[in-house]
């Protein structure tokens, strides 16, 4: 298996050195050496955490373990939990250290053993027994016969100790007063690592006025050699943490493209590099692309993801910030959008403050870096600092998979696709296959994504590739939708327009899918197959609604004498479904454009149609009036009701069949009912009956001037 992190153990050999600390260390390594002065010294080896510390002491360790008269240790104090354990633990080690080099070289030290009979003489017979055996000798008698072992060996002991910074304040406490009592040792040498900035102030408040200077001045007591660990050189970290980004990249197996390349590398060091500070940062960063990018391949915008990556290792507080109050980045600041102008005033001023006091303490640079950066991933702040606003952005914003776009921020947070949305992969692998694909595999891959997501999340994801798909890809997938429309339910609401509902925007999809296309012949060729009995009615005839929009001929999809055919194909079907019952009773809500394209179409043939139902039974001119009166809502009656047969429904009616015809019908079979009562006309009243319609023609036929004779009910 691949290994997809880098690790973050400090490095050991020269080879290994990225940073140019090897010539540092090797220079305090000799001075060690080369130091004759027998009295012990501490040395302190200054850095922040990442900045390679731990790999100083290892290089300094390897060249010291080359030279015969030194002996060296390393002691790590987060070990142990108390003061007492830190002491006998130490005191092993180098009991352990000094024994060996007894045992190999036991010709030497002839005086020593004569004096003490055993190095475990030092502190007693059994070296393990080291605790029991300390209260019978005190400390500065064992400090005496160490420096006389060390003299006698002519041996430098090294003591390195690291990982202070990590230690508790108390435990840091422990450590040093153990440097303090033992740091007089005889050709010892202390070799401490820490943050100097973090242990002072830990130390700092047990002395003196308890404060950082305070901790600084106990360490200038206990340090006699301070250095500051080298930085690493920008150019040597920039190319470091790029190689750790190929790396994620080429391990993920993701093809960024020369734009996206360039891209992420102009944000990534105009804002981030200068944050870059230390090589554990760049690890950090590079085991973070690593984890994210293969959960999130295909699934999101990967530059965005790479940057808002960069953002969590280099700004963690914006992340943060970002995370968890997503509204401020993505939605609009323009007057006109859901928040008003005065609330979009106080929505910046919050979003300045909050900027404010994330980038407290960054520098000048820092600061204008990030929130560079931040208008970079996050257009909309143009919006809110540059008055320029993204009318059309958003969906740009949306088909490149953005993290400024609502529809994907949270995927960019949760490193996966979440239950209900829509994977890209999926979909892209779905939409790549329609020019390939038969039909029935086209529908039931539409079937499977909308199982797993929604019919509006399909339509939703499949506008944003209108503009890009083949000729042949289209039609395969306008057909599909088209006979499986029944699977993208209609709108609920009475306002609609039209407009809503998967199945409504299925229709407008297909609409500019055929726009889309060049060649008029194709797409009317194709337009005829669906308004053919495939097709369900309802989508058929919403399909063929939108071919007709337009104002101008040029807009129009297609001529008058192609439109003519299109509505007799559909008629055609009409009539076929409807078999024996009469079409404005299966399907009144589309009389108007089947009565107006019959009538331009064969005029005769229509009223011979109509007139057939009514001269078998006078009940179906009732009916014929009640299906062409229009159907409303109002707040006060939320369910569909028959509104007023106005004096326009009067005129097209009587257009197609004559006035005296249906005057005639009323009068010789429902006179006597509709004189019962004079007419009404209602204002949004659910009160419409069958025989007040009736009246309402009788009305218009006598008084084709207007309503003013009739009764208003309120």
């Amino acid at each position: 298996m691949k290994e997809h992190y880098s690790s973050d153990k400090p490095v050991e050999i020269e080879k290994e050195d990225r940073f140019q600390r090897y010539g540092f260390s090797k220079r305090v390594a000799q001075t060690i050496i080369q130091r004759e002065n027998e009295e012990g010294i501490v040395i302190g080896i200054y850095g922040a955490w990442g900045e390679g510390k731990t790999s100083v002491l290892n290089f300094i360790k390897q060249e010291l373990d080359q030279q015969d008269n030194i002996l060296t240790l390393k002691l790590n104090p987060w070990r142990y939990n108390d003061e007492e354990s830190l002491i006998k633990n130490f005191l092993n080690k180098v009991a352990e250290v000094l024994g060996k080099e007894l045992d190999t070289k036991k010709e030497k030290f002839g005086g020593f053993i004569e004096k003490y009979g055993s190095f475990g003489s030092i502190i007693g017979k059994d070296i393990s027994e080291i605790g029991k055996n300390l209260a019978s000798v005190d400390l500065e008698s064992l400090k005496n016969r160490i420096d006389e072992f060390l003299k006698e060996s002519e041996s430098k002991l090294v003591i390195f100790v690291d990982d202070i910074d990590r230690l508790d304040k108390q435990e840091i406490y422990s450590l040093f007063r153990l440097v303090k009592l033992t740091a007089d040792f005889t050709n010892t040498t202390y070799v401490l690592s820490f943050d100097e900035k973090m242990v002072a102030s830990a130390i700092g408040e047990r002395f003196g006025k308890g404060n950082i200077e305070s901790g600084h001045s106990f360490l200038e007591k206990i340090i006699q050699v301070p250095l500051q660990i080298p930085q690493a050189q920008p150019d040597a970290l920039k190319q470091y943490c790029f190689e750790l980004v190929d790396k994620a990249i080429n391990t993920s197996e993701l093809d960024l493209t020369k734009e996206e390349a360039q891209r992420f590398a102009s944000a990534f060091s105009h804002n981030i590099l200068l944050r870059l500070k230390t090589p554990r940062l760049a690890i950090r960063y590079g085991n973070s692309l690593s984890f994210a990018l293969p959960l999130l391949k295909g699934e999101v915008n990967h530059v965005d993801l790479m940057l808002i990556e960069a953002i969590k290792v280099f700004y963690p507080r914006h992340y943060s910030f970002i995370k968890s109050f997503p509204h401020y980045f993505t939605s609009s600041y323009s007057s006109h959008s859901n928040f008003g102008s005065q609330n979009v005033n106080g929505k910046k001023e919050e979003l300045q403050k909050h900027l404010d006091d994330l980038a407290i303490d960054l520098t000048k640079n820092e600061k204008n870096a990030i929130f560079q950066l931040l208008k970079t991933l996050f257009p909309r702040l143009n919006e809110a600092f540059h008055n320029t606003f993204q009318h059309e952005g958003h969906k740009e914003w949306l088909k490149d998979k953005r993290i400024v776009s609502t529809s994907y921020f949270k995927r960019y947070f949760s490193y996966a696709v979440i239950e209900g949305e829509l994977s890209d992969v999926m979909f892209e692998a779905f939409m790549n296959s329609l020019e390939e694909s038969e039909i029935k595999d086209v529908a039931k891959g539409i079937l499977e994504i909308i199982e797993k997501s929604s019919p509006d999340n399909f339509l939703f994801k499949a506008r944003t590739y209108e503009e890009n798909l083949s000729w042949k890809g289209s039609q395969n997938l306008i057909i599909s939708i088209a006979v499986m429309s029944e699977s993208f339910p209609k709108s609920g609401s009475f306002f609609s327009f039209g407009m809503d509902g998967a199945q409504a925007q299925g229709a407008i999809f297909i609409y500019n899918l055929l726009k889309n296309h060049k060649e008029e012949q194709d797409i009317f060729e194709l337009s005829k197959t669906l308004m053919g009995k495939d097709v369900p009615y309802d989508f058929a005839y919403a399909l063929n609604n939108w071919m007709r929009s337009g104002k101008t001929p040029e807009e129009k999809l297609f001529t008058n004498d192609q439109y003519i055919e299109l509505a007799k194909i559909l008629r055609l079907r009409v009539l076929e479904e409807c078999e024996e019952k009469p079409i404005y009773e299966v399907y009144p809500d589309n009389l108007s454009y089947i009565f107006t394209t019959w009538f331009e179409d064969k005029p005769k043939e229509i009223e011979n149609y109509l007139k057939k139902y009514i001269d078998q039974n006078p009940d179906e001119l009732k009916k014929l009036l009640f299906a062409m009166t229009p159907t409303a809502t109002s707040t006060n009656h939320p369910e569909p009701y028959k509104t007023n047969f106005t004096k326009e429904h009067y005129e097209y009616l009587t257009n197609i069949l004559d006035k005296e015809y249906l005057h005639k019908i009323i009068t010789d079979n429902y006179s006597k009912e509709i004189e019962k009562e004079k007419v009404q006309f209602f204002d949004f009243e659910n009160k419409q009956t069958e025989l007040n319609i009736l009246r309402q023609f009788e009305h218009w036929y006598s008084k084709e001037d207007g309503i003013e004779e009739a009764q208003i009910v309120e």
